[in-house]
């Protein structure tokens, strides 16, 4: 216990008096780790968050069954369950219904579900509040009265809903009047989406969307301890078509998808504690190397290395501590702007989610925690093993100094390359499903390769440079470069800080411009059509309902000259992975637009496709699944196995598991479905009188069934979805700019290592006649080539981390790729302004630098 409180005391006086008596400089660091460790909270707690989210709101609506029966590419007939609850097995069987409707003089959407009240008792649970009268609630009333319903807490708050009110519904078929019979307790089903629920009979849902006789899955629990075989027992029963699966199928796609997205944000924003960890470095080294005296007097008085390797690598971790604790008030505010990004990120990309408020995950912050502490050990390392080596009689020179070893510089150049030779087949292994691990390994060792060979770098730019800059800035510019090539490992490392934010900065930027530009592409290719025609709340949706026939007549029917590219869309499974089957007229779709095709006789295989001869395949697909042009497509489609060749690979960018495409008029005659799930309206008289016809088109349509449709001009859709694009990108955008400030840190930080390890050199020049000025022009001169090499390293290791991200990460975690195009403009623009902020934090050094009188250099020892 003794030996405990020796060590606290003496790092108290040793460590922590330092500190304090250079404040400005430890506050910097601070800021830094605290900036770095609080993105890196925040994000994994927004996303968390979304993710317990849609998980318990998919645990609520699967209850406690065992079983799902569902028809892919259709519905299940109700009549299955009489036979069902007579199977020995089956303890209950319960239809559902389930679709996104909206009030009549409301724009937002709430989910509506339809099921037997009776039935559903021993799969979910859920009460109704009694009345304030303080009489029993009448909840079987809903299965007598037509067109009544209970409804969520927060449902009722949100648009002011009572008891017994009546309030009227749009579904894509009609709208109706619905009358509230009382309001659901919150707990177990009416807490899915937060509460945003409302519950009716089936009888009416099917009523009300036109089902008739039909579910969209029948859940189904087991009766306890069954004896013999469930599943032959069961699938005895099934009608063509109709399949099982585990109820948490569709929750487990869902998470793993928000699985891959949190491990996106969760990488790019370890890249600020990444930096962060140079700034930590800097800070101990700098405080190593200002107080080697002290270090060789405590040796010499009998203090082993081993003692002053623990103080500097204690005094990493306090740093990492506090910085950690400071984190957490800036990860509240945070978090609340980035838990709104993310979870409307993850709801317009991948699956719904409502997320009314924050918990906080013990595991996630003692993750933060432990991260952020290991990354300020690990910073501290390096700088104790020097202080580690200081020699006894360092306590006589006159002049203590460290200066890089030639044979560090060496190993830490092989250990540089080696790491970089290691990236491109890491980057080649196979990767789990939608998450990158190689990809992001790749470009973790892309990094620190890249920081271990500042120090050549640093040496060789020294010295080629030297003899030139004497006759651009004098003799400044020639000390400037003089000392970069034989300056400290702490300064060659730290430049690591500004190598990895602009190699994040360049990356980000080639990334999102290739992104942006190749869909952009895709948009004006893809998306050509005029008017865009689908069911009322089709996307929330997924398409299950098709446009209603008064829609279709009126659309056959429009008072314009037109073409239409009908389709019917369906999602379905392969494989286990789900994604949208679309059968349309590519021929009259052509004429207007086109895919973008990754290679083969872009001939043939439109002319295959419009013949029915094949499907074509999207880049997501295919690289979700496996397939490839020359494979067979196999799926089930409602009754019938649906068997045909692969003609093509082409790029698409929805994000719900890529498109599958078919000739409309052979899914037609194959399949017997004449109904549209949505069509393209393309006007044939192009001209000044266009913008007329698409008036009185909309305002026909309108007239007739505006309350059933969504209706979209091609240039108002292009649009929208480019502004999607650009607001899932804004989270990564504020995640770079956290790093480029963590960085300016580390600049100021190292210069003032700089300064500090060359106190008595720099005084000793003012002392023999040396002015101000001239010291002011070495220091920014040294700055400059530090940034220099900085950006010019974080350039290159920025394009390399650039391919790695459209190729390898985007590939594995997402399913497609883009067409790799460079934003120079935004590069030659961002790169004299990185130069200048970070030249900017040169102004501490030099003010440390000018702080003391030349008279120092007549003492014994500086501070």
């Amino acid at each position: 216990m003794e030996t405990v409180s020796g060590c606290l005391r003496l790092f108290g006086w040793f460590t922590l008096r330092h500190l304090r008596g250079h404040m400005g400089r430890t506050l910097a660091v601070l800021l830094g780790i605290a900036l770095g460790a609080a993105v890196f909270t925040s994000v994994r707690l927004a996303v968390q968050a979304t993710m317990d989210s849609y998980s318990r709101s998919m645990d609520l609506i699967t209850g406690s069954s065992d079983l799902t029966l569902f028809r892919p590419g259709g519905r299940v007939p109700d009549t299955l369950v009489a036979a069902l609850m007579q199977n020995p097995f089956v303890l209950t069987a319960s239809p559902v219904l389930s679709a996104y409707v909206r009030p009549a003089d409301q724009e937002t959407p709430f989910l509506l579900v339809g099921f037997d009240p009776i039935l559903d008792r021993n799969l979910r649970r859920w009460t109704v509040r009694s009345p304030a009268d303080g009489q029993a609630a009448d909840w079987a009333a809903m299965m007598t009265q037509p067109f009544s319903l209970l409804i969520g807490e927060k449902l009722g708050e949100q648009f002011g809903w009572r008891e017994g009110q009546s309030i009227r519904l749009i579904h894509s078929r009609q709208t109706q009047d619905f009358k509230v019979l009382a309001l659901l307790d919150p707990d177990g089903l009416a807490m899915v989406e937060g509460g945003r629920i409302a519950l009716c009979d089936i009888a009416t849902f099917q009523e009300f969307t036109g089902q008739f006789g039909l579910a969209d899955r029948i859940d189904i629990r087991l009766a306890p301890d069954p004896a013999g075989d469930v599943s032959t027992s069961l699938q005895a029963l099934l009608p063509a078509g109709v399949v099982m699966r585990s109820p948490s199928a569709l929750s487990e796609s869902g998470q793993a998808m928000i699985r891959a997205y949190q491990l996106s944000l969760t990488f790019l924003s370890f890249i600020s504690l990444f930096v962060g960890m140079f700034l930590v470095y800097s800070l101990v080294a700098l405080n190593a190397a200002a107080r080697r005296r002290e270090l060789a007097v405590m040796r010499a008085t009998g203090a082993s290395g081993r003692l002053l390797f623990f103080l500097f690598v204690g005094e990493g971790a306090f740093i990492g501590l506090c910085g950690w604790l400071l984190a957490l008030p800036i990860s509240s505010l945070l978090v609340k702007t980035l838990l709104a990004g993310v979870s409307r990120t993850v709801s317009v990309l991948f699956v719904r989610v409502q997320v009314d408020g924050l918990t906080l995950d013990p595991w996630e912050i003692l993750l933060s925690f432990g991260v952020t502490l290991a990354v300020a050990v690990l910073a501290a390392l390096q700088p104790a093993r020097e202080a580690m080596r200081v020699l006894p009689r360092e306590a006589l020179d006159i002049v203590p100094t460290a200066t890089i070893q030639p044979r560090l510089t060496r190993r830490m150049a092989l250990g540089g390359f080696g790491l970089l030779a290691l990236v491109y087949p890491i980057a080649r292994l196979p990767s789990p499903p939608s998450v990158s691990l190689p990809g992001y390994l790749a470009a973790l060792l892309l990094f620190v390769g890249f920081a271990l060979l500042a120090p050549l770098m640093l040496q060789q730019v020294g010295r080629l440079l030297a003899p030139r800059l004497i006759r651009l800035g004098g003799q400044p510019a020639f000390l400037a470069a003089g000392y970069l090539k034989q300056s400290g490992v702490q300064t060659a490392i730290s430049v690591g800080a500004l190598i990895t934010a602009v190699a994040l900065f360049t990356a980000l930027v080639v990334m999102i411009h290739s992104f942006r530009s190749t869909v952009a592409l895709w948009v004006q290719q893809s998306i050509a059509g005029d008017i865009y025609i689908r069911p009322k709340l089709a996307e929330l949706n997924r398409f299950r309902d098709p446009l209603p026939p008064r829609v279709v007549a009126a659309v056959q029917t429009l008072p314009a000259p037109v073409e239409l590219v009908p389709m019917r869309r369906l999602e379905l499974q392969v494989k286990g992975h789900q994604h949208l089957f679309e059968a349309m007229d590519y021929d009259a779709y052509a004429r207007r637009s086109r895919f973008i095709w990754m290679g083969g006789d872009i001939q043939q295989i439109e002319a295959d496709l419009i013949a029915g001869r094949g499907v074509a395949i999207s880049e997501v697909f295919a690289n979700n699944t496996g397939l490839k042009a020359g494979d067979r497509y196999r799926v089930q489609i409602g009754r019938h196995l649906f068997d045909e060749p692969i003609l093509g690979v082409f790029r698409d960018y929805r994000t719900r598991g890529g498109a599958v495409y078919y000739s409309l008029i052979h899914y037609q005659q194959r399949f017997d479905d004449p109904t549209w799930s949505g069509v393209q309206v393309n006007f044939t008289e192009r001209g000044p009188g266009l913008a007329g016809a698409v008036d009185r088109v909309r305002t026909s349509l309108l007239n007739c069934c505006g309350e059933s449709i969504e209706m979209m001009e091609g240039p108002s859709l292009r649009q929208a979805v480019l502004r999607v694009f650009d607001e899932t990108f804004a989270i990564t955008t504020v995640l770079l700019l956290i790093a480029l400030v963590v960085a300016a840190l580390g600049i100021a930080t190292t210069l003032a290592v700089l300064v500090l390890q060359r106190r008595r050199q720099l005084n000793t020049i003012r002392a023999v006649g040396g002015s101000a000025a001239q010291l002011r022009r070495m220091i920014f001169w040294e700055a400059g080539l530090i940034v220099m090499v900085g950006q010019a390293a974080g350039l290159a290791c920025g394009f390399i981390l650039s391919t790695l991200l459209i190729f390898v990460v985007n590939r594995q975690t997402f399913g497609w790729t883009f067409l790799y195009q460079v934003d120079w403009q935004s590069l030659l623009t961002a790169v004299p302004l990185i130069f200048a902020t970070a030249l900017l934090a040169a102004l501490p050094a030099v003010n440390l630098a000018l702080s003391t009188s030349p008279a120092l250099l007549l003492r014994g020892g500086t501070r």
